[in-house]
């Protein structure tokens, strides 16, 4: 038998970041460039990211402390920072 791998797969990781990046604004511009405000769901939407991975990732990053709001009971999120700081954000993220 031969040592060549059957399967190989190779992820170009630039295209992916791209990919990734095209999908958000896609995303932001569904919902629309009226919005002041993003709810917690709303946020959830244009990430396709969990509540608890949201919790777990950037939502005590001390940049996004200073964006979020909490009205009463309900987070709330201005559209435009946030849009900001999540395209900042997932330039940080490691590749791989």
């Amino acid at each position: 038998m031969s040592n060549t791998p059957f399967i190989n797969i190779h992820i170009d990781d630039e295209a992916l970041e791209q990919q990734i990046l095209k999908q958000i604004k896609e995303k932001m511009q569904e919902i629309g460039h009226d919005k002041i405000f993003y709810s917690l769901d709303e946020l959830i939407e244009v990430t396709s990211f969990s509540k608890g991975h949201i919790m777990n990732t950037f939502f005590n990053d001390p940049r996004f402390k200073q964006i979020r709001r909490k009205i009463g009971r309900k987070w709330v999120f201005p559209v435009k920072e946030t849009n900001e700081f999540l395209k900042q954000w997932i330039l940080e993220q490691p590749n791989g």
